[in-house]
């Protein structure tokens, strides 16, 4: 808690003025931005300081969490996946904690997708040897291939991975796991098209983990 203490104390003014004038959380369309005791309680639960050292959490939406730099300097609000502890990347929330209050705590709204409502989904494009990133997208996908087949499936690339699969979903899940999407497809008349768009400005980068069942993505 003294940790935390001092990280507050080394934000900038904004936030600590923001911070001494409210008692209870904030909520705001699905954002969460701590008062001071939810802030305390939150990094030391989170251990935020081991894995995202000189930084303060200070609000959350869903598995996303959003942090200032303790420094001094005033500068952006960042978010990054609370599940991927250890190999950390920070996107920009907003330029700065008092544009972000300005704007009642709103976040960007995301592109729509230029997708059909559903489509059968393969895998394919995976190196050869990148068994564990093929089980990322067995737990993205939700289905129950065998561990054991994994190196099968790789060699046989691409292969039929869910049928009739709710790619709008799949699309918005894939918004946090940057490194499944070049290789997740869905079949059109012409062949198989990456879910994500591989123009897309956001298609590089590193995501939380998300953990959406099959039944999101396939009727």
């Amino acid at each position: 808690m003294e940790m935390v203490e001092q990280l507050i104390s080394r934000t900038d003014a904004t936030y600590q003025r923001w911070l001494a004038s409210v008692t209870d959380d904030v909520v705001a369309d699905g954002v969460v931005v701590y008062c001071r005791e939810s802030v305390l309680e939150r990094n030391t639960t989170y251990e935020v300081g081991e894995w995202l050292t000189g930084y303060l959490m200070i609000g959350q939406e869903g598995d996303r969490g959003f942090f200032l730099r303790c420094d001094g300097s005033g500068g952006p609000v960042f978010w990054a996946d609370l599940g991927a502890f250890g190999d950390v990347d920070l996107d920009g929330a907003a330029p700065a904690f008092e544009v972000w209050l300005r704007s009642g705590f709103a976040l960007a709204a995301d592109p729509a997708p230029d997708l059909p409502p559903t489509a059968d989904v393969y895998v394919g494009g995976i190196p050869i040897d990148a068994v564990q990133l093929l089980a990322r997208a067995r737990k993205l996908l939700g289905v129950d291939w065998r561990f054991g087949d994994l190196r099968g499936l790789l060699a046989a690339q691409p292969f039929l991975a869910a049928r009739s699969a709710h790619l709008y979903a799949l699309r918005r899940a894939l918004a946090y796991a940057p490194e499944l999407r070049p290789y997740l497809l869905y079949a059109t008349a012409h062949g198989l098209k990456t879910v994500w768009p591989t123009d897309s400005k956001e298609s590089t980068g590193r995501g939380r983990r998300v953990d959406e069942s099959v039944s999101d993505f396939s009727s």
